[in-house]
């Protein structure tokens, strides 16, 4: 028997700390769903399309990894994917308190589906999409915490966003 489950997310860019949760996640799981949210709650730098080929680039060596995006509540894609365990990763305790509350109330939703935490990696633990995009705007490395292929999408999109809101005026 197959083993799936999925693992949602803006992925805003996908970090290291992301991959790693899901190369650590095979040890349970055979089949991979990499979900990317569109997720009206946050405005992300990079398109859903983009997204997706980000997902799908940092993915293509994983075979047991299927991305796809998504705009729907992640209740509602598990069903139609027919997976019941979902996969969430932990970095600290807010992420905890946050999560527990997702699982809790998609759990309401359908008694079918368990969230699975996985507790970061030492050295991701301190690693968020945020936190990657704030660097780069400020100049810093971030070719440590994600596939080189995003550095420079990551750059370019920065400046042409700052060139745009240069146009803005603030009285």
């Amino acid at each position: 028997m197959t083993i799936q489950a999925m693992y949602p997310g803006t992925f805003d860019p996908l970090t290291y700390g992301h991959l790693d949760i899901i190369i650590r996640a095979h040890k349970i799981f055979d089949k991979i769903f990499l979900a990317v949210a569109e997720n009206s709650q946050k405005h992300p730098l990079f398109s859903l399309e983009e997204r997706v080929i980000f997902a799908k680039q940092a993915t293509a060596m994983l075979d047991y990894v299927t991305v796809f995006g998504f705009n729907d509540l992640t209740i509602n894609v598990m069903k139609k994917k027919q997976v019941n365990i979902l996969i969430r990763g932990l970095r600290n305790r807010s992420d905890f308190e946050y999560e527990i509350q997702l699982a809790k109330i998609n759990n309401y939703f359908s008694n079918e589906v368990e969230t699975v935490f996985m507790i970061s990696t030492d050295i991701w633990a301190c690693l968020s999409s945020k936190l990657v995009k704030e660097i780069a705007q400020y100049g810093g490395r971030i070719d440590h915490f994600i596939p080189n292929f995003i550095v420079e999408k990551v750059i370019e999109k920065l400046r042409n966003t700052e060139k745009k809101n240069k146009n803005i005026s603030f009285l």
